[in-house]
């Protein structure tokens, strides 16, 4: 293949049973102000109009590649089917309900291009309904160092709004695996961020279309399954820290806001805090770590404070003071916007496709 044949982006989007809402999708590519990349779709097996949908795409315009599936494979075969055939120098997703804001690519790539030390930029997006109403803005850490900390817990990434180069795949023989099931992009995420750094805009750059079809509505309805990929990578990256599989699911209930863990959260905090000053033994030094600690002290105080006097708040207040000696001014600061929202919808963002 020589290079005037390669194009910049490749764009990776599975497809099945999404006719509704494929049209606006594959023309949010298609519409981008960056116009060098290739759309790689995979139908996997779809019983509606999906495939005649791409198909008559692939005949207007030459960037869209189609990939059918004879017979339903799954998510994950579709995503490693389509991996081999993208060329491009940097890879995306796009998920065929939801729409790409027309500077995307320009400002993903451009900013790669300009940065060769970032491998992985993703976005904020705009939360909307089946109608298209706003519905609120979904965020993300912005900082590597966020990153990299958020990633212990969920995926750090909106999943579908995230470039990153095409190197870091090949040099690494990294794809989605089969057994993770539900946990898929977050098992990706955080292979990816092994060797890789990363940011994200503040920017919404992606609409992300809430339904009661969509595939991430069930997988946020599994969410207790990504336990067992925490608690693995916890393993893997502190093996000194001991850890059991029910505090994971404490910490990982308590940051989703989950009911169940109501009055578990001042144990779930403390847990949390003793793998953030693991975390924080190797990264002490970098750029952004006193802001985040606040940010890791901010989030441990929510959880031990509400409900009051919870089982294990003192100790868990303790291991708040001995992280930040000060963390109640900047509480009280942000005490209105803290109570009035989900725990880390305002803080560092982890809750993700």
């Amino acid at each position: 293949m020589d290079n005037a044949s390669q194009p910049l982006i490749s764009v990776i989007m599975p497809v099945y049973n999404s006719e509704k809402y494929l049209q606006e999708a594959v023309e949010s590519i298609l519409g981008q102000t960056l116009a060098d990349f290739e759309l790689i779709a995979i139908d996997d097996g779809s019983t509606d109009e999906s495939a005649a949908v791409l198909e008559s795409f692939r005949q207007a315009d030459k960037r869209v590649i189609v990939l059918l599936h004879s017979q339903n494979q799954g998510i994950i075969a579709a995503l490693n089917n389509a991996l081999p055939l993208a060329r491009g120098k940097y890879i995306t997703r796009m998920d065929a309900d939801d729409i790409s804001l027309p500077e995307r690519f320009e400002k993903q790539a451009s900013f790669l291009e300009e940065h060769p030390g970032i491998d992985v930029v993703g976005s904020a997006a705009q939360m909307v309904d089946e109608r298209g109403k706003n519905i609120g803005i979904l965020s993300a850490p912005l900082d590597d160092l966020a990153i990299h900390w958020a990633s212990i817990f969920s995926s750090p990434f909106i999943q579908a709004t995230a470039m990153f180069r095409h190197s870091v795949i090949n040099e690494n023989g990294l794809q989605y695996r089969g057994t993770m099931e539900q946990s898929y992009d977050f098992d990706f995420s955080i292979r990816l961020l092994e060797h890789a750094h990363a940011i994200n805009f503040a920017e919404p750059l992606y609409i992300y279309r809430i339904h009661s079809a969509s595939v991430t509505s069930y997988f946020k309805n599994n969410a207790d399954r990504k336990s067992g990929v925490i608690l693995t990578n916890i393993q893997k990256r502190f093996p000194g820290l001991a850890i059991s599989y029910e505090q994971v699911r404490q910490v990982s209930g308590a940051l989703r806001g989950k009911p169940s863990m109501r009055w578990k959260r001042a144990e779930a905090a403390d847990t949390y805090l003793r793998v953030w000053q693991t975390f924080s033994e190797s990264h002490s030094s970098d750029p952004g770590f006193r802001s985040l600690q606040t940010n890791v002290a901010l989030i441990a105080a929510k959880l031990t404070l509400y409900p009051p006097l919870q089982l294990g708040w003192r100790k868990a207040l303790r291991h708040i003071f001995e992280i930040e000696p000060h963390w109640y001014v900047a509480f009280v600061r942000k005490f209105p916007e803290m109570v009035s929202t989900k725990i880390h919808s305002q803080l560092i963002q982890q809750n993700r496709k």
